[in-house]
C-alpha cells in the first residue's frame, strides 16, 4: 500500500465516523500523512525496463535477475549495469518502481542549396498509433512538409538501426533536438 491509497482508506473512515474525538484525530492522522514524502521513481533507459519487466515475468527475484545480467546475451545491458552507481539503480527500479527515460529526438535536415532542403522522416510514424509495433519504420528523406510533426521527429536509436547512422557524422546535415 503507498500513502496515497492510505490518505483515501482514511478519508472514507474520517467521513464515516460521527464521534467527533475519533474524527478529530483521524484529521490529525491524514495531516500527517500527506507531509509523508514516497520516494521518488528512478529513471532508466528503456533496455533496463524491458529487461526488468521480462524477469519479473518469468519470476525471478532481484537477486536471480542482477546475477542473470552477467549471462544475459544483450552487451548493452551488462555495460549499463556494471557502471557508475547503475547496480544500485537497478535494485531501487526493481523495488519502488521507475520511469522510463525518454530517449532524446531530432529533426534531420539534408541542407541542398540547389533544390531546397530534405528532411529524414519516418514516414509510417502517424500508423504506430493506430496499429502499435505492427507498423514498420520506413526512413526516407523527402521534401515533402505537410506529414504530421511526429513524422519529423526521430531518435538516434531508429536512425542508426536503419542504417541512417552516418546523418550523425555528416557535415551537410542539420540536426536539431526537438521536444
Amino acid at each position: 500500500m503507498n500513502v496515497q491509497e492510505l490518505i483515501d482508506k482514511y478519508k472514507e473512515y474520517e467521513n464515516a465516523l460521527f464521534d467527533i474525538g475519533a474524527k478529530v484525530a483521524c484529521q490529525k492522522f491524514l495531516q500527517d500523512l500527506e507531509q509523508l514524502d514516497e520516494p521518488e521513481k528512478v529513471t532508466i533507459p528503456q533496455f533496463v525496463a524491458e529487461y526488468i519487466e521480462r524477469t519479473k515475468n518469468e519470476d525471478y527475484h532481484l537477486l536471480g535477475a542482477m546475477t542473470e545480467i552477467r549471462s544475459h546475451k544483450n552487451k548493452e545491458i551488462d555495460d549499463w549495469f556494471y557502471t557508475d552507481d547503475n547496480m544500485e539503480l537497478f535494485a531501487r527500479a526493481w523495488l519502488e518502481g521507475y520511469e522510463v527515460e525518454k530517449e532524446k529526438k531530432y529533426k534531420i535536415t539534408l541542407l541542398n542549396r540547389n533544390d531546397g532542403d530534405l528532411y529524414l522522416v519516418n514516414q509510417n510514424a502517424d500508423l504506430a498509433d493506430k496499429y502499435g509495433h505492427f507498423s514498420p519504420v520506413v526512413l526516407l528523406f523527402t521534401k515533402c512538409t505537410n506529414l504530421s510533426e511526429k513524422c519529423y521527429k526521430l531518435t538516434k536509436k531508429e536512425v542508426v538501426a536503419y542504417d541512417f547512422g552516418w546523418v550523425f557524422d555528416c557535415p551537410g546535415i542539420k540536426i536539431e533536438e526537438v521536444e
